[in-house]
Formats: structure tokens, sequence, C-alpha cells
């Protein structure tokens, strides 16, 4: 009996606590002021549609909100594990932001106005994007990563079935 207690402490001992290496990862996490948004105005999804991510005040996470025409808003969070912002990071500094402006003006009047808002410890650029088709690399680099970011955040329906319970 007594061996197998030792054994058991031993292995217990050894193993350590699982959760080690994420809690290693989290401690090492440097937000450095990182933040990165787009709102688009007029599309056809709502009057004004946006996602950010950001790490200051609540760590690293993602928030998309909408707003109706009427002004109803609405708006949901989801926290981001510190080395998937380490990894959306990478896709948002490899879209080169610090050297993005405004678009080249091939939108209408009427189009979709996109506005971006990115920073870093290092600085912080804003610019914006009228177009009706998709974006123009890589502006759409930007909006696909934070709407993917979004909707893996986003609270799933549960009055709805999951597809993988209609078999």
């Amino acid at each position: 009996m007594k061996l197998a207690l030792a054994a058991g402490a031993l292995l217990v001992v050894s193993c350590g606590n699982p959760h080690k290496e994420t809690l290693q990862q989290n401690a090492d996490f440097a937000c450095n002021d990182r933040y990165a948004s787009y709102m688009v105005s007029g599309s056809l999804a709502a009057a004004e549609v946006g996602v950010q991510v950001d790490c200051a005040e609540h760590g690293p996470r993602v928030t998309r909100w909408t707003v109706t025409a009427d002004g109803n808003r609405e708006e949901y969070s989801g926290s981001l594990g510190v080395n998937e912002f380490d990894r959306l990071w990478d896709k948002i500094d490899g879209a080169g932001w610090r050297y993005l402006k405004d678009c080249d003006g091939t939108g209408q009047p009427e189009d979709p106005v996109y506005t971006f808002d990115v920073k870093d410890w290092n600085g912080s650029v804003s610019f914006s994007c009228t177009n009706a088709g998709p974006l123009p690399y890589p502006y759409n680099t930007l909006v696909d990563e934070l709407d993917f970011k979004a909707a893996a955040a986003a609270p799933k329906d549960r009055s709805k079935p999951d597809p993988d319970e209609l078999d």
C-alpha cells in the first residue's frame, strides 16, 4: 500500500501542473499597447459594423458590434489566448499597417466607408477606404483576419441545432 501511494505521489510530482505552460505563456505575454480595429459605415449588414482586438484593459480580446439605422447597438466580446493574439498580430503586422494610407478613391460617395485604426508601442495610424466591392489588398487582410476572430468568439445560438447533432 505504501509503495502504491509513493508511486502515485511521484507520478503527480513528475507531471507537475498541466497548465504550467499556459501560465508561463501568459506571464511572458507583452501587450505592447497593440490595438487594431475597423468600422464600416453604410454596409448592407447594418448602418455600422465594427471589430476590434486589443489587450490593454482585459487581456487579449476581440469585440464586434453592429449599430442599426435606428441606433440600436449590439455588441459581444470574447477572450483570446495570448498565442492566438500573437498569431493574429503577426498577420496584421504582415499586412504592413504602418505604411497604409487612405485608399486611392476608387469608390463612389454612396459606397461603404471602411475606417481603420491600428497601433502598438511604436506608433499608430488611421486610414479609410471607400469601396463597394471587395477591398483591395492588403486592406482586405485586416478586415478578414479581424472578422475571423470575431466569428470564432461569437456566442453560439442555442436555439438552432449544431450541424453535428443533425445526424
